[in-house]
């Protein structure tokens, strides 16, 4: 299947709009974390290349603000997860979704380009529908895998879906929503990535940690990632932390110094880390995310583990029939990997870490790939 990808080939806003201009015109752009502020950026980039008289505002991150559009609200200071954590800032997010409404309100785009996070820009995308905006939604909230009901709503309030797994056309077809097919950014960065033939950094056995990109997610996972692997593995082993963006060298440390423990914390340095952990027969340990799929498409053993609140579990498990968190499991539709939900304790990690097939990231690899190539 051809497609356009903004990170490749530089074309997606002319491929999308046709024969549109935007020069003259404003564009808003609202991205919630890391990964969409990554995304965003690369809209920025091509918006900015082929219409330079377009004006570009934003709720996202520095790199949207980096490539050239005004920031209005960085994702960092929005950074709530779970339900719990919602429940508990719900005035905070009150206010946030009323700054964003006031936004929108005063700058008054011609067209707003959501992307992911549907918890917060659904509801969002509803205000600016109704002021008369046109709405266009990039990645697709993921009905197909939980929550149907959102397609109500979202046939009602975007005018223009962007998908980014070639079946989701079909699926959204059967609701009666048209959508078109852009390509996905996490493997064609991974393949670009590869095509760049990067050398190894050690030939020493690797091992990576992907504890997320929350406060509370790392604060919960990281500690027990580290004590798992060492006793697995020993003291001396290679154990690398993938830093994310949104969090500060100072806060691992402190995470780190509480458990009374260490270990090297790398920043944008995640597909080097995964790319050597799977060329030296090691493995990661992963939160549940994208960085699932990043693990699986680098061909390397991953064990996925994730806590949230026993309500938010029993609400997940019992009234959505959520049976996979892990998007390569979803993907796929069965246990490729493993998930450990809610008991994260060091020893449980360890007898997972001991049930990993060290074989299995290279065909799981190659199965992924011809999903997005059928």
């Amino acid at each position: 299947m051809k497609y356009s990808n903004p990170h490749l080939q530089n074309n997606l806003p002319r491929s999308l709009w046709g024969s549109e201009t935007l020069d003259g015109k404003k564009v808003f752009l609202v991205a919630g974390e890391a990964s969409g502020d990554q995304h965003g950026s690369e809209w920025v980039k091509n918006i900015k290349s082929q219409f330079p008289e377009c004006q570009l505002v934003c709720w996202g991150g520095d790199k949207m603000e980096s490539a050239g559009a005004k920031l209005l609200s960085h994702y960092r200071d929005r950074n709530i997860m779970g339900l719990i954590e919602v429940l508990k800032n719900l005035k905070k997010i009150r206010g946030f979704m009323a700054q964003a409404q006031n936004d929108i309100e005063r700058e008054r785009p011609d067209k707003i380009v959501f992307i992911d996070n549907p918890g917060f820009n659904l509801p969002l995308a509803k205000f600016a529908h109704n002021l008369g905006i046109e709405v266009h939604w990039y990645i697709a909230p993921k009905a197909w895998a939980w929550n149907t009901r959102r397609i109500k709503t979202m046939k009602r309030v975007i005018d223009h879906l962007y998908v980014i797994f070639p079946f989701e056309v079909a699926f959204f077809e059967k609701y009666g929503m048209p959508s078109i097919y852009v390509g996905n950014p996490t493997l064609q960065s991974v393949r670009d990535y590869r095509e760049s033939k990067p050398a190894l950094q050690s030939s020493e056995k690797t091992i990576a940690l992907l504890p997320g990109s929350r406060p509370a997610e790392v604060s919960n996972l990281l500690p027990s990632f580290i004590k798992a692997v060492q006793r697995k593995e020993g003291s001396n082993v290679n154990v690398v932390v993938a830093g994310a963006p949104s969090l500060s060298r100072e806060f691992y440390e402190n995470v780190l110094q509480k458990s009374q423990l260490s270990a090297d914390v790398v920043f944008n340095e995640t597909f080097k880390l995964l790319h050597t952990a799977a060329q030296t027969g090691g493995y990661a340990l992963v939160a549940s995310g994208t960085a699932t799929l990043e693990t699986a498409l680098f061909g390397c053993p991953q064990l996925v583990a994730y806590k949230v609140s026993p309500l938010m579990y029993f609400l997940g498990k019992h009234v959505f029939g959520i049976k996979h968190v892990s998007l390569v499991n979803i993907l796929l539709k069965r246990d490729a990997v493993q998930e450990l939900l809610q008991d994260v304790s060091p020893e449980r990690l360890k007898r997972g870490i001991d049930d990993i097939g060290i074989n299995s990231g290279v065909s799981i690899a190659q199965e992924l790939e011809t999903i997005f190539n059928s």
